[in-house]
């Protein structure tokens, strides 16, 4: 059986290379323009390297849900699937488990990826057992970024990585201003997606499932939990530090206008904010800190990853392996880290980046992640029904719905989704 599969192996790395459909090597990624436009020229030494192939570019500029849906679409059939694309770490549970994507492990070494470079928690989001589904491109903790001016003109201290819920509250409230009954600033941004909320419950003490991804009840309603969910949402219902729910979409835009307006003090924010941040105001204005922990609680952060994948039918594994490791070295890392898009998956060129940062933003973000841990995205296959009845919870908590009633009644609804209860 072992040799069998070895001549396998070498029999499809060989022949990809004789395919009629090598000439041509097609990348499917996330991106704006500008990233697109990056990530162009990162394909620049690939090209060098491969003068007969005709390296395509493809992306999608839309949301980490939208585009999910159309790798999901490409990797259905129908068509030719692309030969490398940018995987979420939501994603790896569902297209891994469904054989969706290629086993790189095998073919790692023939195209001399090292993986002791990257990052071992980031790496380990796209490994299941000894196999590896996809090299890890870039990641990103969840901090909170603030303004600086706003804590300055207020004779307020600069928070630190250790400071507490009491610090963060007290801040808040001095930041909110209501002049004429209307607040017209404020200390603080409340938001429903579950994405930027549950850092703050983890925060706390608690979490919305248990540890094995199986069950809600016991965690979500576990009296640690429902107190830190009380306390996230006491920032709209209770201290009004924070701008009234948006309804409906584009809450994300609205907050990052009001602090870069200077009208909101603190925001939760992921590495993406480094790249608008810098067009939008003064570097020197703000800064970057950990999420603050309730006393007593060990202080963590949620990480989100991105990688590249190859899927498990492609004609042409060569190629797309070779494009797959380029696409993730370290000059391509640091080149993305440099554009504000993330933090480089090879810890070396993640720390280069943060000593070569004199605002001192990219070490923030780097400090954080060291007590960061994978998002539940990144594990469950059901995350996203999960997520739309946790992002519904809010809607109703903020609406003036009964705390603890409305947290049983998700958790019981959470364990039917997931199985737990029929």
């Amino acid at each position: 059986m072992r040799l069998g599969g070895a001549l396998a192996l070498c029999v499809c790395w060989g022949c990809a290379a004789a395919s009629p459909d090598v000439d041509r090597v097609v990348l499917l990624h996330r991106a704006d323009e500008a990233a697109a436009r990056l990530e162009d020229v990162l394909l620049g030494p690939y090209r060098a390297r491969h003068p007969g192939m005709r390296v395509v570019q493809r992306y999608v500029a839309a949301p980490r849900p939208e585009y999910a849906l159309r790798v999901r679409a490409a990797l259905a059939g129908g068509g030719r699937p692309p030969d490398a694309f940018l995987l979420d770490d939501v994603a790896v549970p569902e297209l891994a488990e469904r054989g969706r994507v290629l086993d790189l492990g095998p073919y790692l070494p023939r195209v001399g990826v090292d993986l002791a470079r990257y990052d071992p928690t980031i790496l380990a989001m796209y490994r299941r057992g000894a196999a590896v589904y996809a090299l890890p491109r870039g990641y990103t903790p969840l901090l909170v970024v603030y303004n600086r001016d706003l804590l300055h003109r207020a004779g307020i201290a600069e928070p630190t990585d250790e400071w507490t819920w009491g610090d963060f509250l007290a801040i808040a409230r001095r930041l909110t201003r209501d002049r004429d009954g209307r607040p017209d600033a404020w200390g603080a941004a409340w938001d429903r997606r579950p994405s930027a909320w549950i850092p703050w419950i983890w925060s706390g003490g608690g979490d919305v499932l248990c540890p094995d991804g199986r069950r809600a009840s016991g965690c979500l309603d576990a009296p640690a939990t429902v107190a830190a969910i009380r306390w996230y949402t006491g920032w709209v219902t209770r201290d009004r530090v924070s701008p009234p729910p948006y309804e409906g979409h584009g809450w994300d835009r609205e907050l990052a206008r009001l602090f870069a307006a200077g009208r909101l003090g603190m925001l939760t924010v992921d590495h993406s904010a480094v790249r608008e941040l810098r067009a939008a105001v003064p570097q020197q204005r703000v800064a970057f800190v950990a999420i603050p922990h309730r006393a007593g609680v060990t202080p963590v952060t949620a990480l989100h990853a991105s990688g590249y994948a190859v899927p498990a039918g492609t004609l042409g594994r060569k190629p797309a392996v070779e494009l797959v490791a380029e696409m993730t070295d370290s000059v391509a890392g640091a080149a993305r880290g440099e554009a504000g898009l993330e933090l480089p998956a090879i810890t070396g060129a993640a720390q280069a980046l943060a000593a070569n940062d004199t605002l001192g933003w990219e070490a923030a973000f780097l400090r954080v992640a060291k007590r960061g841990r994978p998002a539940w995205g990144a594990r469950l296959m059901q995350w996203s029904e999960v997520e739309a009845v946790l992002g519904d919870l809010m809607d109703r908590l903020v609406s003036g719905a009964d705390v603890d009633a409305t947290v049983r009644a998700a958790a019981r609804d959470l364990d039917r989704l997931l199985g737990a209860t029929r």
